[in-house]
């Protein structure tokens, strides 16, 4: 399995995935909006998505939204998305997802947090790589 950043060339699979996941998460299928979005995430450049290929199939991602705290005074990376086709998952491959990005904010030397509104296995794994699960609800009042 490799983990790689997104470019252009997965955007095709890669828009199809994360209309997978926001059908898993309750929404209806929505493919070419899914296209657009992911296309306008790369050609502007205003999130990191991370992808997990196993031979030439993409079988997870994880998206990463850049943003500033003003109470740590420093930029942070927010978690926001994080998927991995159903029969990929209980493998690590979430874990390694959520590691390369670890490493990335570090190069980077960017605080990685999460959202408040990822589900419980996607939290675990966060912590179990060391990340800071900082809540959002607090920074947003912080802000304020």
């Amino acid at each position: 399995m490799q983990i790689k950043i997104a470019i252009e060339e997965d955007l095709a699979p890669l828009a199809e995935l994360f209309d997978e996941y926001r059908q898993s998460l309750g929404q209806p299928r929505e493919f070419v909006k899914c296209y657009e979005f992911i296309q306008a995430r790369l050609a502007e450049n205003d999130s990191v998505i991370l992808i997990a290929k196993q031979v030439n199939q993409l079988i997870g991602f994880i998206q990463l939204y850049p943003s500033y705290s003003s109470r740590l005074l420093m930029p942070i990376w927010f978690f926001d998305d994080i998927y991995v086709v159903e029969k990929y998952r209980k493998l690590g491959i979430a874990t390694q997802l959520v590691q390369k990005a670890k490493e990335l904010a570090n190069e980077a030397k960017v605080l990685a947090v999460r959202h408040d509104n990822l589900p419980k296995e996607s939290i675990k794994a966060l912590e179990w790589v060391g990340l800071t699960l900082l809540d959002v609800r607090d920074e947003r009042r912080d802000s304020e």
